[in-house]
């Protein structure tokens, strides 16, 4: 590479991974799932695999997070800084295979379409293994590429050993390179070129994820009658159309604009994304080129896993979140970047495709001031609840069971506390978490825990009548969506 694209790939190497890691240092929230990775690590490798084998995830992820935070310590941020690892490689195959393979164009613009996607914020600073798929998944396609353009050895190897990767941080991950498989075995067949290698790498694939396969099969299995994700609503199909545009985490209320001017900006958006890609493939099949090729064979493996998962959802049990599609994102941006590459020569079309970057950017920008503005906000209800719940003597916190995915969270908050679990045998596990569990309160005074879920509303409220027969309530304090009580003996 010439000195001046070298500078510009270190500029946007740079500016991401700053814009990310500034993002980390401010996050300070700790939803529940982040307390679960957190709690996670502090399990030994094969309880790892003993716990996450009733969950619905594999163990991949939460090994290198422990190890990670061997390393380096298990503060949140630094857990954090795991997930923006992935991120990180995920440009580096942009500097890399993918300006080896298609040119520095499709590079520069996957690596900045990588930046300005708002989602690419939730992957870089949630403590989960979405943005390492993402970057296996990639990894593997790319090694496809590779495999059908020179068959060399050393890419049968990556894409066997990235694949198993990526199968074993998600079961999305591992949908994706099913997809894949099948993307290189047609091309295949229809090039007329030999499959055995491809037969043989599925052999192998297959024994190697055999052990977790019949895990995956016992979790179906076990959550066919009862799951947490809700059946798929037409409400939900709008939702998976605009995830990765949106300016604001989809569970946060709109405050600085509302729904509908939201939509207006990610339809306009959107269309245009749509213009330019109409655009590109018509000119690849005018001018006979093979970026059409690249651009719905990109597209067709980044759906795949969302319209396996989508299908799974409709006729057995519901499977399908809008997280989940970023196990995939990768492919999408690297199908629009060579969208981008081919209508760049345009230049009518390079303007547009300029004027669409630009609203990216606004796009981006708004996800970081509502993001950096809401964990402002965290931190003072955080700086609250410790304030709260301070005393002179030993802060004992307790909580119901069907309400203890509020307590981690806390315990990662104020770690100094007391947290014990009234155990009503409504759950018999709470791995990976630890509590002190107890059948009866014996404590004068405590502060009793509520997570604001409209499912354990009835419950509480039957317990706190009971509580009030012998027990007052001196002081309370909601926020966010946490209670929390004081109560003493009568």
């Amino acid at each position: 590479m010439k000195v001046s694209k070298v500078f510009i790939y270190i500029s946007l190497l740079t500016f991401g991974m700053g814009l990310f890691t500034f993002l980390d240092l401010k996050d300070t929230e700790i939803p529940y799932d982040d307390a679960y990775s957190a709690f996670m690590i502090e399990a030994s490798y094969s309880d790892i695999m003993h716990i996450t084998a009733k969950d619905v995830h594999p163990p991949f992820y939460y090994w290198g997070l422990k190890t990670f935070s061997l390393l380096f310590g298990s503060s949140t941020f630094v857990l954090r800084l795991f997930s923006l690892l992935g991120i990180f490689l995920t440009l580096l195959l942009g500097c890399f295979p993918i300006r080896r393979f298609f040119g520095d164009k499709v590079a520069v613009f996957f690596i900045v379409l990588i930046i300005l996607f708002p989602v690419t914020q939730y992957l870089a600073t949630d403590i989960r293994m979405y943005s390492w798929t993402m970057f296996f998944v990639l990894a593997c396609a790319l090694s496809a590429f590779d495999i059908f353009v020179s068959g060399k050895m050393s890419s049968w190897l990556l894409f066997f050993c990235t694949g198993i990767c990526a199968a074993y941080l998600h079961n999305y991950g591992l949908l994706s390179v099913f997809g894949i498989y099948i993307c290189l075995f047609i091309i295949s067949i229809l090039k007329k070129r030999k499959v055995r290698y491809l037969i043989l790498c599925g052999i192998l694939f297959s024994l190697a994820y055999l052990p977790w396969f019949f895990q995956l099969i016992s979790q179906f299995s076990d959550v066919a009658g009862d799951y947490w994700i809700n059946p798929l609503t037409i409400n939900d199909l709008f939702l998976h159309i605009y995830y990765f545009y949106s300016p604001k985490d989809i569970w946060l209320p709109f405050t600085d604009f509302t729904k509908m001017q939201m939509m207006v900006w990610l339809i306009i958006i959107m269309c245009i994304q749509l213009v330019l890609t109409l655009k590109a493939i018509v000119a690849s099949i005018e001018e006979k080129d093979k970026m059409k090729h690249l651009i719905i064979l990109s597209f067709l493996a980044f759906l795949f896993p969302v319209f396996m998962g989508g299908l799974i959802s409709f006729i057995y049990v519901p499977i399908l979140v809008t997280r989940y599609m970023t196990c995939s994102f990768g492919l999408f941006v690297l199908s629009l970047a060579f969208v981008l590459a081919k209508v760049n020569k345009y230049p009518m079309y390079k303007k547009l495709s300029y004027v669409f970057l630009a609203l990216m950017f606004i796009t981006g920008g708004v996800r970081v001031y509502s993001g950096v503005k809401h964990y402002n906000q965290v931190e003072v209800a955080y700086n609250q609840i410790r304030e709260f719940s301070r005393t002179d003597n030993r802060q004992i916190f307790v909580v119901n069971d069907f309400s203890y995915h509020v307590i981690p969270r806390l315990q990662l908050i104020m770690p100094d506390g007391e947290y014990c679990v009234l155990d009503q045998g409504k759950y018999n596990n709470f791995e990976p978490f630890v509590f002190d569990k107890t059948d009866s309160v014996k404590f004068s005074r405590y502060i009793l825990v509520h997570q604001e879920r409209g499912a354990i509303q009835e419950e509480f409220r039957t317990y706190q009548t009971e509580l009030l027969k012998h027990n007052l309530i001196t002081d309370s304090l909601h926020i966010l969506d946490i209670y929390l009580y004081k109560v003493e003996s009568k």
